[in-house]
């Protein structure tokens, strides 16, 4: 019990070691990870490569389904995080620029998500808390022992041609609002729509919604909406052109008399995105909420901009 609670101590001390910074201090104790020779290697990704930990600048080396340190640092002041060290173990691609990993410092996976210039944006849910890195290839960040022999500097930045900025948009969760309701059950479909640069309308599959809104019990749908299923759409905005715009939300409701249309314009989610004054980052959302009153109910869903690519 005593071997546990003391390596439960260590551990949660090298929990922060993503977002603090090393001290000069002398370590004294190894931290707890693994060695490179022990951890066997798996498939290489397409973010193999040497990269620099943005919040304590120093570099590792993600090869074959695991990092490993190149530039050792001291964290807590007694714990020793060596070159060859394990931090990163089954690092694996989920998507095209979407990866996943064991952060073994942290305590918890991380997702990262690999921005236009090849930055890994990380977001880990670790034993201490949410925490946020970026991982900074060394193709273009300047490291003390390279240096441009020209200018004696930093080497400058790779040229990177751009490409498009691939988006998805899709509604989901919806619920209700409401007191005293005669009606505690709405059932359609819904979907949106979007108009591209050239005027052409794009719009989604319609996706049925079941919301149960009595007084007392569960006020949201019974079903998850996925985020690339029928109510999803998926577009590319090449370099330097806007994007869509009039985005609406529509659909319409199975009333026992019939069926019922309805439909909504002018989200605040685009003019969110836009309040960013940026392109959003490879894996950024924004989420706008919709109401739909329909008599005493409102009847709600939920809009996410997502940028894929």
């Amino acid at each position: 019990m005593k071997l546990k609670l003391q390596y439960l101590v260590v551990a949660s001390l090298l929990g922060a070691s993503a977002l603090a910074a090393p001290t000069p201090a002398s370590a004294q104790i190894p931290a707890f990870l693994p060695s490179a020779e022990e951890v066997a290697p798996v498939e290489a990704s397409s973010a193999d490569g040497t990269y620099i930990v943005s919040t304590i600048d120093k570099r590792i080396t993600i090869e074959n389904g695991r990092a490993y340190v190149i530039d050792g640092w001291t964290h807590a002041f007694v714990l020793s995080v060596k070159p060859g060290m394990v931090t990163l173990q089954n690092f694996r691609q989920t998507g095209p620029d979407e990866f996943e990993a064991d952060d073994l410092p942290m305590m918890g996976k991380v997702i990262f998500y690999r921005q236009p210039n090849g930055t890994l944006q990380g977001v880990v849910q670790g034993a201490m808390g949410e925490a946020k890195y970026a991982l900074l290839p060394t193709d273009y960040v300047g490291l003390g022992d390279i240096l441009d022999p020209i200018v004696g500097g930093p080497p400058p930045p790779p040229i990177i041609a751009e490409q498009p900025r691939v988006y998805r948009l899709h509604v989901s969760g919806s619920g209700c609002d409401g007191k005293a309701l005669i009606r505690k059950r709405y059932r359609g479909q819904v979907r949106i729509s979007v108009v591209d640069r050239e005027g052409d309308k794009l719009a989604s599959n319609g996706r049925n919604f079941d919301v149960r809104c009595t007084d007392k019990g569960p006020r949201k749908q019974n079903f998850v909406f996925y985020k690339d299923g029928p109510a999803a759409l998926q577009f590319a905005i090449p370099p330097g052109e806007d994007g869509v715009t009039d985005l609406r939300i529509s659909g319409q409701l199975n009333d026992p008399l019939g069926r019922v249309p309805f439909s909504k314009k002018n989200s605040d989610l685009f003019a969110k995105a836009r309040a960013l004054g940026r392109d959003l980052n490879v894996g950024e959302k924004v989420i706008d909420r919709h109401d739909m009153t329909t008599g005493k109910t409102v009847l709600n869903f939920t809009l996410t901009l997502e940028r894929i690519q």
